[in-house]
């Protein structure tokens, strides 16, 4: 393995020995068993400190990576770990360790963070941070249906200026996602929800005839604005299409007519047992595996 060392890094010559000779390790281009530079040597090849080079063992010696073999030198540790086969969940820690050297993160860092959310409890319900007042009821809706579990929401302005729910998974949609970054409390996670596609919401429903009018209807009125283009797409006749806000008192009104309407998992609860409805979901199937998986 070559080792490569910068003294004009913001990370100190001592962690960047540690971060590439671990990752070496457990990438395995360091075998079980192999014997390191000598101290000596990569001293006076890098033209540093042989106690800076020393203090680097030390550390990986008390991670139980290297051992030291008196009047020998220091070899990687022979473990169950170094000598089996990489599992899946061994590639993933060896990529984590490597993107997290290159962005410049120390090990000493990783530790911390590492601890620190180990630490931390399992979450015991959900929070959706969406400042659309009706996109959020939505997305409660439908998390709640597909986990069973706890949903509660709130709006970013609030969420910025509150006291963090530490109790919570934090899930947003994209448009928050990126402001939110900034403001998440040290340890939290959000998990950032896809978005569903027409086709794979629709798959399978029978296309309504030319003839058959058709009502799109909820309070979110981007949903609405969606909802007649991909109809309009289709080639629906816009004289064959109604639009319906529930946030208008009369929304109602003319549903009776229709043949098919095409709603949110929101505003389905407010058409219960209605055979004509299909409900267009907003969350992508694989952000719903995540979240089922992410509280157990």
């Amino acid at each position: 393995m070559k080792i490569w060392l910068s003294k004009n890094s913001e990370v100190s010559v001592r962690e960047q020995i540690i971060a590439q000779i671990s990752l070496g390790i457990l990438s395995r281009d360091l075998e079980a068993g192999e014997k390191l530079p000598s101290t000596r040597e990569i001293a006076r090849r890098f033209q540093i400190h042989q106690n800076t080079v020393s203090s680097a063992y030390r550390e990986l010696a008390e991670q139980g990576l290297v051992k030291f073999k008196r009047g020998s030198g220091v070899y990687v540790r022979e473990n169950e770990l170094i000598a089996t086969d990489a599992s899946a969940l061994d590639q993933i820690i060896t990529r984590f360790f490597q993107e997290a050297a290159a962005h410049g993160f120390s090990l000493n860092e990783l530790k911390a963070r590492l601890q620190s959310r180990l630490a931390a409890k399992s979450p015991t319900h959900f929070l959706v941070i969406e400042s659309s007042l009706e996109l959020r009821k939505i997305l409660m809706e439908e998390i709640r249906q597909a986990t069973g579990q706890q949903v509660g929401g709130i709006s970013f302005e609030k969420f910025g200026n509150g006291d963090p729910d530490y109790d919570a998974q934090i899930v947003a949609m994209a448009s928050e996602a990126e402001k939110l970054q900034k403001i998440l409390p040290s340890g939290k996670s959000c998990i950032i929800l896809k978005a569903n596609s027409v086709p794979d919401s629709m798959a399978g429903k029978a296309r309504p005839s030319s003839d058959d009018l058709i009502a799109a209807v909820s309070g979110w009125e981007k949903f609405l604005e969606l909802a007649k283009m991909f109809l309009l797409a289709a080639r629906i006749e816009p004289e064959t299409l109604l639009l319906r806000s529930t946030n208008h008192t009369d929304w109602k009104n003319g549903l009776q007519t229709v043949s098919l309407i095409i709603c949110d998992s929101a505003t389905a609860k407010e058409l219960p047992d209605d055979k004509r409805i299909r409900i267009f979901r907003l969350i992508a199937d694989s952000s719903l595996d995540e979240l089922r998986k992410s509280i157990g």
